[in-house]
């Protein structure tokens, strides 16, 4: 007999959330929510692939994959960005095997179908002289590079980066992301949907009892009515170091339509903290055209799955990865500047401590937090003010399931 939490009526669901509160069971516990997921979520908006500092020459490629789909990017002969669906025009078959490489053309491994870089049909043999070679190209997929870093849409009709380019770049561009270089990355396997990591990355609520190395350096974690005096005095001292203080506030507007979602906020480290370390000192040289440090930090989105946090001297990149709908992996990639050298100008452990051991507390948590949801006892709380992105989240996860 089907469960209603393998066929469960969305329009009922959708319907009877109650506005600031927590979702019902169902939106984490249903398979058939999570179908609903991936086709109006993960399969529509736009996710970070990767950094242009790993495909800096022609035929260098690397694959972002995702519930099954495998998508190759690759730098063209001509330097620009292409993406393709790495399945094979014959069969089938996937192309590309390892996530990172070289070619100067794609050969599948099955049967020696060869492409160009570009996706065009380059030999398949024995083809029949009569079939269209040129319908026979690898299927094109969306890719976007935003300052440096490279986004994929699996959607038909993907949202637009016209609006995201417009009101984002003056406030992105001086970090200079475009000129950093990958100094980590790790992987942290949860076991939660994927929903309970987006919505505890939207929240400082529970930073000051789960996270105390990251509440004694950023002010964030404390109400709207304290952090503004610092946010105000954060001002001047980004405004002359050439960074932007601007708020794009994601709590209470939201993207133009046919835009994915996009905000920035630059908000104040505690007095002693430049960066964030676990000693406030820098950990690496400065970001793009910075002048020094100005004691803050800067949250931003392209897309519900992909945040970021820019400091003086890196950046951290998040990607929320669904697996299936109780598995989740968060990915963290550290960035530093282009020309910096470990060991030289900067200490791995430094420079990735602080987001190392806060996001293993944040799985504790998260874990704990998908229990508590199987639970016959669970029902949607109260969502108070310091959860307000969270909120925004909520709502804007809803209009696109709906």
């Amino acid at each position: 007999m089907t469960t209603a939490f393998e066929k469960p009526d969305l329009g009922r669901l959708i319907a009877s959330q109650v506005p600031g509160r927590s979702l019902d069971q169902a939106f984490y516990l249903s398979p058939g929510v999570f179908a609903a997921d991936t086709a109006r979520i993960f399969h529509q908006d736009w996710h970070l692939a990767g950094h242009i500092s790993e495909l800096p020459e022609p035929g260098n490629y690397l694959l972002f994959d995702m519930l099954g789909e495998s998508v190759i990017v690759v730098r063209g002969q001509d330097g620009a960005l292409h993406a393709h669906a790495n399945v094979c025009r014959h069969r089938g078959s996937r192309l590309c095997l390892e996530p990172r490489g070289s070619v100067k053309r794609f050969t599948c491994p099955y049967h020696a179908w060869s492409y160009e870089v570009d996706g065009q049909l380059f030999n398949a043999r024995q083809l029949d002289a009569g079939e269209d070679r040129d319908a026979l190209s690898l299927k094109p997929v969306a890719v976007e590079l935003f300052e440096g870093l490279i986004y994929v849409s699996l959607s038909d009709q993907p949202a637009s980066f016209a609006a995201l380019r417009e009101e984002l770049t003056p406030h992105v561009r001086p970090f200079g992301m475009a000129r950093t270089k990958i100094a980590h990355r790790r992987t942290y396997p949860v076991k939660a949907n994927w929903k309970l990591l987006v919505e505890n990355y939207n929240e400082c609520y529970h930073c000051s009892g789960a996270h105390p190395e990251f509440s004694r350096s950023h002010s964030i974690h404390m109400t709207s009515d304290r952090v503004a005096p610092l946010n105000d005095d954060l001002q001047a001292r980004a405004a002359a170091i050439g960074a932007s203080a601007v708020t794009l506030d994601r709590s209470t507007t939201h993207a133009p339509d046919g835009s994915p979602d996009y905000s920035y906020n630059r908000y104040a480290l505690f007095d002693g903290f430049q960066t964030g370390s676990e000693d406030g000192q820098p950990v690496a040289p400065l970001l793009g055209d910075l002048t020094g440090y100005d004691g803050g930090a800067s949250d931003v989105y392209v897309g519900i799955l992909n945040p970021m946090l820019v400091y003086c001297d890196h950046a951290v990149l998040y990607r929320f990865v669904p697996v299936d709908l109780h598995h989740s992996v968060q990915e963290i990639i550290w960035l530093v500047h282009e020309d910096a050298e470990e060991g030289r100008d900067y200490d791995l452990g430094r420079l990735t401590w602080l987001w190392d051991v806060t996001t293993e507390a944040d799985k504790r948590i998260i874990e704990a937090n998908q229990e508590g949801i199987g639970s016959r006892y669970y029902e949607p709380g109260p969502l108070v003010e310091m959860e307000q992105y969270t909120r925004r989240f909520l709502e804007t996860y809803l209009a696109r399931l709906a």
